[in-house]
């Protein structure tokens, strides 16, 4: 007898596109292909998608009565089925003692189509988190998904490959993120937790419903690896309404991301933007020239009661500006250039309060405990032209020495001469000792390079370190690819014929 599971189109629908951000398509493992559908003993049925690093459950609404049954089916396949279904109709499992087939309706009509299913026992185990799942926050899940469009997709620098939620500080709870270029924080939130966590990217936290339904429930647990030797693992569970999201964190620790934010003091110019003025810009900024260029350049220039935006391509010698309206500035006159991609986030995410006090330093951007420090770009060079090589012209009253064939250089000693020579030579090195020395760095500048090799240093260990990690990340994933091949093997050997 056929055991039939019932899966309703309104929630199939809103399950699928969440599996598609999660499972891939180009996956050397058939097994990470395909959709897990069980059913408990008290009716409850899940669908579970997963990439070995995370582990999604989407939870149906209503129970189905029915023995506890799992069947792997493709995603691709459930897909298909779902596309030719209509919203009034379901797509159902008839699983059996040998076959498994899936019933879906094209045109009206009912069709079976039998699945080419996959042994349940190559399903790789969810990590059970047994801790205590807490409530946070109103605002939670809309802040998680700024903060993951903020994270950086270097290789090199895993660490930035996530959002952190850093709880270090007792009293000031943050989500922070960051590309090295320009950095997102947020406060106001408590989390059940002392130390910091690290949420790795994925595009089925923005993709998926996980973060549309709140209150949003958060656990945090480490388990012990399989080698006593190696660092117990940590994981971090998200779960909301009928989502739930387990996935493992990412090792290390978080830079010190506190000292890059600038203090406000009185120096500084402060615009405060209108909607008006928001919606202006997130209009005008695609459409300015220099759009193609490597760093996207844009300038911010103030007046009173007035902000200017510019740009210009490589090519042109006068910046294109356009004026934008209803804005309030507060301070002298600043200007500075930043890369128009880091600018169209803060629009976006409603941050109407902008910080300039120079074109050297990071521009800052607040609203409502969110901040966003963008580093601006180095200020383009002046053009040189050709007065500034021309190489200067002679003295107009010196007179120039002329010859011909009519009148050839006379060879007879006029009285005098060796005195205007001796005189002319003693000219000649007193110029020479009088001629400026080239301009010498000051200690300030030899300072800052100095500084500015450090930091590259600095850079380049944490580049190292970040590789270290990946590799021994896919080192991992490596050896989870051998261990689920040795056991199908060991099956394929207990098979008689």
């Amino acid at each position: 007898m056929n055991t039939e599971i019932i899966l309703p189109m309104p929630e199939l629908k809103n399950a699928l596109p969440g599996f598609n951000k999660l499972v891939s398509r180009r996956t050397t493992l058939p097994v990470l292909s395909c959709i897990k559908i069980s059913r408990k003993a008290d009716g409850e049925v899940n669908l579970q998608a997963t990439d070995l690093d995370a582990h999604a459950t989407f939870t149906l609404a209503t129970s189905q009565p029915g023995e506890a049954v799992d069947v792997l089916i493709p995603l691709e396949q459930l897909i298909k089925a779902a596309k030719c279904t209509g919203p009034d109709q379901n797509v159902a499992l008839l699983i059996g003692a040998d076959t498994t087939k899936i019933r879906y309706f094209i045109g009206g009509s009912s069709v079976q189509q039998p699945v080419n299913t996959i042994p349940v026992a190559e399903w790789p185990q969810c990590p059970e988190i047994t801790a205590d799942s807490a409530p946070l926050q109103p605002g939670f899940a809309s802040t998680l998904k700024e903060a993951m469009q903020c994270c950086s997709d270097d290789p090199s620098r895993l660490i930035l490959n996530g959002a952190c939620l850093d709880a270090r500080e007792p009293k000031a709870h943050y989500v922070v993120a960051t590309n090295g270029r320009f950095l997102y924080s947020a406060n106001s939130f408590t989390f059940p937790f002392k130390e910091e966590v690290i949420i790795p990217d994925s595009k089925f936290i923005n993709g998926s419903g996980l973060l549309d339904c709140e209150p949003c429930l958060i656990a945090v647990q480490s388990m012990q690896a399989k080698d006593p030797a190696n660092d117990p693992i940590k994981y971090v569970s998200l779960q909301s309404k009928q989502w739930r999201l387990v996935s493992r964190q990412i090792d290390g620790n978080y830079p010190n991301w506190k000292q890059v934010i600038p203090a406000i003091d009185s120096k500084w110019t402060k615009i405060k933007l209108t909607d008006t003025a928001i919606d202006q810009l997130l209009k005008v900024i695609p459409n300015l020239p220099g759009k193609d260029d490597a760093d996207k350049p844009i300038r911010l220039r103030t007046g009173k009661n007035a902000l200017c935006i510019e740009a210009k391509d490589k090519n042109d010698q006068d910046w294109t500006s356009v004026e934008i309206k209803d804005v309030t500035v507060t301070g002298r006159p600043k200007e500075t250039c930043i890369n128009r991609d880091f600018l169209s986030p803060v629009l976006k995410f409603g941050l109407s309060e902008l910080a300039i006090v120079d074109e050297f330093t990071p521009m800052l951007c607040t609203e409502d405990g969110k901040r966003m420090v963008i580093m601006p770009l180095r200020p383009p060079a002046p053009p040189t032209t050709k007065a500034d090589s021309k190489e200067p012209d002679p003295e107009p009253n010196q007179p120039q020495p002329t010859t011909s064939a009519a009148n050839p250089p006379s060879t007879e000693v006029q009285p005098g001469a060796d005195k205007r020579k001796t005189d002319m030579a003693k000219d000649a090195a007193k110029t020479e000792t009088t001629k400026p020395a080239e301009p010498v760095p000051s200690l300030i500048d030899q300072i800052e390079q100095i500084k500015e090799a450090l930091k590259n240093v600095v850079r380049d260990l944490n580049g190292l370190a970040d590789a270290v990690r990946q590799a021994e990340k896919d080192k991992r994933m490596a050896e989870k690819e051998v261990e689920t091949a040795r056991t199908v093997l060991k099956r394929l050997q207990q098979v008689s014929l």
